[in-house]
């Protein structure tokens, strides 16, 4: 049945704006580029941007619901920081025993949470 993850993707409304996003605010390298659908490479993988997939209100994503991209990270403070100058939106951080865990949004909403490994909110600045 299920072998692997594919790419993950999710519906943005400005992919001009998005696109400038995940490359400079996240720092992500795009493989290809198009107004429909553009690819980042995410370590040995993939994440897409696709065009909403229907004309319509409201925001393609949402804080609190629905599924969430998991990313690694050297810096949480400084990626807050870039986020919130960005156009995203940053959502607090919290402790787990692996390390500290930021949640953030893309401009549309969609969210994601970035793990500084080993790090400790009490070390943070």
């Amino acid at each position: 049945m299920i072998e692997g993850a594919s790419t993950t993707w999710c519906q943005v409304s400005d992919m001009e704006r998005s696109i400038a996003f995940y490359r400079d605010v996240l720092g992500l390298t795009p493989l290809m580029e198009s107004p429909y659908w553009t690819e980042f490479k995410l370590g040995e993988g993939k994440i897409a941007l696709h065009h909403r997939l229907e004309d319509g209100s409201g925001p393609c994503g949402e804080n609190g619901k629905g599924w969430y991209l998991g990313l690694l990270c050297s810096d949480v403070s400084l990626l807050a920081r870039k986020v919130r100058e960005g156009g995203g939106s940053e959502h607090g951080m919290h402790q787990t025993p692996g390390g500290v865990v930021l949640t953030i949004c893309d401009p549309d909403g969609n969210p994601m949470q970035a793990m500084q490994v080993g790090a400790k909110l009490e070390d943070l600045s």
